[in-house]
């Protein structure tokens, strides 16, 4: 979640705060084709028979007009991950699940999708609404003025960067699935500040609210405090699964995978074969541990979702992990690439403009996901050098003393010389002190040598110091003012991280520790990491591990795999999700699978290579009066000449460094060749009637993307 979306609300609330009593009844006109009588729910029976029917609308918006900064990609994966899912269940059907994703979550389009589920549910089915996108609070509480906090949430559309009043909030939400008859409902919300914006006190005694991120002893009853989602969707036997708390970002990845896990079989705790809503939640609630999810439960008993056929279930496990290969290979290190451009520059204090000696400089090629990484020391005069391949980079520098300082990414080309100059600020005096001791939390001996890092941070600046334990478990570091967090390792147990501290001028801080022996590695994992297009090994893939113990530890590990594809890496029993990045393919993350006591766990990955991605940036679907856009619609719509734009990207929405040409098309006659950004045509002709604009990019291999708009020219 953006901090300049926060910034944005109240802009947003304002605009919408003059409209919001007259949009409500407009949205009400959407279902004028459709007289519905809503049941009591004391008269609706709460079980699944033979006439249930089940039905879902799925919506992920993951990229926003005019804003790519903001875009998601892992929203369009999740959204697709979560469609498949439902099929592999009898209870769902192709016909029955309706999804909205990209280009098309538009507002309009949101709402007539839940028209469409309007009109197929009845009130023996279930419905389940599921929706993926930026999240925020307005700051305001639009009429009807019904929150207790005097805030309403948002949610961002496809269009909400470019039109401030082009978002759906949660008075909106309420309407629209109160006109729903299906005795079950599903919501699913995966988004920032999903939570209904305020930690609520513990339900005891009704049952019906579960958070698990309580920050208040407050007792109140929870009545006086229900507000934001988990109020406004109230109503039929509902169920409402939010992916974070009011007041805490979601990370695309740190929900929706779980909750897909556990809807695969995992979750189902009593072992029906059936797993409802409230079992998901329990499944995915301990192992999203980045954010906070949370849960309003309105559903008499449980809410089933999809049933699991566990015959197809092992079949699946053993399909995907074919035990193929010798398991004792060893491990090859990432190679050097080969040397063919050079990035260079000095490192300086940002004061003196004198240089720094010794200052740790890294360079990353490519993405944090997908990248490789290269490190070397500036010199006495402050002068580094890398000799890289050429690509997207980024420099980082880190000096004692001083704050840690990046540059932004910048493009090297074949055999180019790229200079990149560091001018590093000083971080305060570091006059406060931070000590304690280590133990083991079993046998409370002192633990020596362990590795305490500490992070400093004060608004956007950053620095890290570090240190080690003595024979005694004693450990003592001196950092700035401000706000603090710790993070001990050691071999032999599982890394701990603190909460965030405050520590002031001149303060002595104590911090105990207890760690947690590591568990025994009595299993392996293994497997074979391949290219999908012709199964040829990927080398030098980094594969890295998040293993969820029997015992509840979590537990990381990596590895890169060797020249025959293969990784292998010894591991204690329990959960593993796996995620693998190689350079020119798209990263790759698999769901759960189980390592057992004394066995061999089998996972072998497929990688897509990454090609060119292509987006036409303009026209997007709205109407254009000479080359300026007015308003958005349903379809292209241009009057007079426009630039026809073209934006080549990778899956991060990065500028390609690879695009040989692009080349622009009118109803297959090619017009113009472009060899170089901004990729740009000037469409003039006077060609009244539709038409289809075709742009074509080609990569320095010469493999090719397309991409399609349908337009309407007058004039």
């Amino acid at each position: 979640m953006d901090k300049e979306l926060l910034k944005k609300s109240k802009i947003i609330a304002i605009a919408i705060l003059f409209i919001g009593a007259s949009f409500l009844p407009q949205v009400g006109a959407l279902y004028q084709t459709k007289t519905k009588i809503q049941e009591n729910n004391n008269e609706t029976t709460n079980q699944v028979t033979v006439d249930t029917e089940y039905w879902a609308l799925l919506v992920a918006a993951a990229v926003y007009a005019d804003d790519p900064q903001q875009n998601r990609p892992l929203m369009l994966e999740e959204v697709d991950d979560f469609y498949e899912l439902l099929l592999e269940s009898p209870w769902w059907s192709e016909d029955h699940i309706k999804v909205i994703k990209g280009e098309d979550a538009t507002v309009t389009n949101i709402f007539e999708g839940l028209r469409w589920l309007d009109e197929k549910e009845d009130s023996n089915d279930i419905s389940l609404f599921y929706i993926t996108t930026h999240g925020f609070p307005l700051g305001y509480d639009i009429p009807p003025l019904d929150e207790a906090d005097g805030t309403d949430e948002a949610l961002m559309s496809f269009w909400g960067f470019a039109y401030p009043t082009n978002i759906i909030w949660d008075d909106e939400i309420n309407f629209m699935l109160n006109r729903l008859d299906s005795f079950g409902v599903c919501m699913i919300v995966d988004s920032c500040y999903a939570g209904g914006f305020n930690d609520p006190p513990d339900w005891k005694q009704d049952g019906n609210t579960i958070s698990t991120d309580l920050k208040t002893d407050d007792s109140q009853n929870a009545k006086d405090w229900i507000e934001g989602f988990a109020e406004d969707v109230q109503g039929q036997g509902r169920v409402v699964l939010m992916a974070s708390c009011e007041d805490e970002v979601s990370y695309s990845g740190g929900f929706a995978p779980y909750l897909i896990d556990g809807l695969r079989g995992y979750g189902d705790t009593n072992q029906d074969g059936i797993i409802s809503a409230e079992e998901a939640f329990y499944y995915t609630e301990p192992r999203t541990v980045r954010q906070h999810p949370t849960m309003y439960d309105g559903f008499e008993g449980e809410l089933p979702l999809i049933s699991v056929n566990y015959d197809s279930q092992e079949s699946y496990e053993k399909e995907n992990n074919i035990n193929t290969g010798d398991v004792s290979r060893d491990i090859v290190q990432k190679p050097i690439l080969l040397d063919e451009s050079t990035v260079c520059g000095h490192i300086t204090d940002a004061e003196t403009n004198q240089p720094i000696k010794d200052a740790i400089v890294e360079l990353l090629r490519g993405s944090y996901w997908d990248g490789i990484w290269y490190e070397t020391l500036s010199d006495s005069a402050g002068f580094y050098s890398f000799s890289v391949e050429p690509g997207d980079m980024r420099i980082f520098a880190e000096a004692k003393g001083y704050f840690n300082t990046r540059s932004d990414y910048f493009t090297v080309n074949d055999q180019e010389i790229f200079w990149v100059n560091i001018s590093m600020p000083l971080h305060p005096p570091e006059n406060a002190t931070i000590c304690g001791f280590i133990k083991d939390e079993e046998t409370d001996d002192p633990i020596e040598d362990v590795i305490v890092n500490v992070e400093w941070g004060h608004q956007q600046n950053r620095y890290w110091n570090e240190t080690f334990s003595d024979s005694t478990g004693f450990y003592t570091i001196n950092i700035a003012s401000g706000d603090i967090e710790l993070e001990f390792e050691s071999s032999n147990y599982l890394p701990f991280n603190t909460d965030e501290y405050k520590i002031d001028d001149f303060e002595k801080l104590w911090i105990n520790v207890s760690m947690i022996p590591s568990p025994v590695e009595t299993s392996k994992l293994c497997g074979y990491v391949t290219d999908s297009s012709n199964n040829e090994p990927v080398s030098n893939a980094y594969v890295y591990l998040e293993l969820h113990h029997l015992e509840g530890h979590r537990i990381e590990n990596e590895t890169s795999t060797d020249s025959n594809g293969f990784y292998s890496m010894n591991i204690p029993a329990g959960e593993t999700y796996l995620y693998i990045y190689a350079y020119d393919y798209y990263q790759e993350s698999t769901p759960r699978n189980d390592a057992d006591e004394n066995d061999i766990l089998w996972v072998n990955v497929s990688l897509d290579e990454d090609i060119i991605a292509l987006d036409i940036e303009k026209p997007l679907n709205a109407i254009y009066l000479n080359n300026q856009r007015i308003i958005p619609n349903s379809k292209c719509v241009i009057f007079g000449s426009i630039d026809i734009v073209a934006y080549a990207h990778d899956f991060w929405y990065r500028t390609r460094t690879d695009v040989d040409k692009v080349e622009f098309y009118i109803d297959d006659i090619l017009k113009f060749t472009d060899d170089s950004e901004p990729y740009m045509w000037t469409w003039s002709d006077i060609l009244l009637g539709e038409h289809t604009i075709q742009i074509i990019a080609y990569d320095d291999n010469g493999k090719s993307v397309i991409k399609e708009r349908e337009v309407l020219k007058i004039l």
